[in-house]
């Protein structure tokens, strides 16, 4: 195998553990498990405190029916709760219960243990292997950038 195989062999080795990271109910420290999605969703909720459904919708990146399905999930593991305030009748707005509170503290040890084992990697890096590193994920990243742009073009055409 070339060396240019290897690279994208490995490449596709780690972009598949990254996906099914992400695809990996946690339970955050609860009895239950949650999604990627409804974690970050009840992360927006928490970061953006009065937000209603189209602007979380907004800040998370989703649409409005996805999060009015997710705050609906999060709505029966008593996670959030609603409420309407006064004078505005017609929307209705969530904050974190207690335990959403607990499961956002969760999810943030959860992200610190991960970077302290990129800490880790990284510390055993020079700064020329840092710039190495960095170089090929920029490059990576533009790549995909690239493939995605192109798919979307064909899948128009």
């Amino acid at each position: 195998m070339e060396n240019n195989e290897i690279l994208v062999e490995k490449f596709y080795q780690m972009a598949n553990l990254l996906l099914q990271e992400i695809q990996t109910p946690w339970s955050y420290g609860v009895d239950f498990l949650l999604s990627h999605s409804e974690i970050h969703l009840l992360e927006a909720v928490k970061s953006q405190e009065g937000a209603n459904v189209s602007e979380l919708a907004a800040y998370s990146e989703m649409t409005s029916g996805a999060v009015s399905q997710g705050t609906k999930k999060l709505l029966d593991k008593e996670l959030i709760e609603s409420y309407k305030k006064k004078g505005n009748r017609k929307e209705v707005f969530s904050r974190l219960t207690p335990l959403g509170e607990r499961i956002c503290d969760g999810h943030q040890k959860h992200h610190e243990c991960m970077w302290e084992v990129w800490q880790e990697f990284m510390a055993g890096l020079d700064q020329k292997e840092t710039q190495l590193v960095s170089d090929f994920l920029e490059m990576v990243i533009k790549g995909i950038t690239q493939m995605i742009a192109q798919g979307e073009r064909r899948l128009n055409n």
